[in-house]
């Protein structure tokens, strides 16, 4: 039950951050994942208007007892809407008190809550998104390759909001 608060905790957060009144925002959690789901990836929807640039967002929950590492790898595999695909691998850093977080500064846009062995970080991914040409649904699947990761991973979530230019 503990578990479940503190994801919607989270998820009250991140909404509050984003607002209610703007259309072109969401917030979506994937949780209880598997490592074999993981790997193959999980799917968000990001539809775009030209009127509009946005800022993304990526949170995890990770499981600490679970390993060790310094950051968590994941791969985006953008999809636009004529199925141009595009791949990219980030590593970003995971943040377990605020000491790391002030060390990475507000640019870095990283946000942590520690419940327990779970410990919960949001990265900004991308900032100032122009979509000039290609309005519509664009597709992002997040998946991870790395054995710490894929067995530490509980839950991942992708965000973004629309700004009007």
């Amino acid at each position: 039950m503990k578990r479940k608060l503190s994801i919607l905790a989270l998820c009250v957060q991140l909404l509050s951050l984003a607002g209610c009144d703007n259309p072109f925002e969401e917030f979506a959690l994937e949780q209880n994942i598997t490592p074999e789901m993981l790997r193959s990836g999980y799917s968000f929807d990001f539809p775009m208007d030209t009127a509009m640039t946005y800022s993304t967002a990526v949170v995890c929950r990770l499981d600490a007892a679970s390993g060790f590492k310094e950051t968590v790898d994941l791969t985006f595999d953008v999809i636009s809407p004529n199925f141009v695909s595009y791949s990219e691998t980030v590593s970003f850093p995971v943040v377990s008190n605020v000491r790391q977080q002030n060390a990475l500064g507000e640019e870095a846009n990283v946000r942590f809550k520690r419940r327990g062995t779970f410990l919960d970080n949001q990265w900004g991914w991308r900032r100032n998104i122009s979509c000039d040409t290609l309005p519509g649904r664009w597709r992002v699947i997040i998946s991870a390759k790395d054995e710490t990761d894929l067995a530490r991973i509980k839950a991942v979530g992708f965000s973004y909001k629309g700004y009007l230019r």
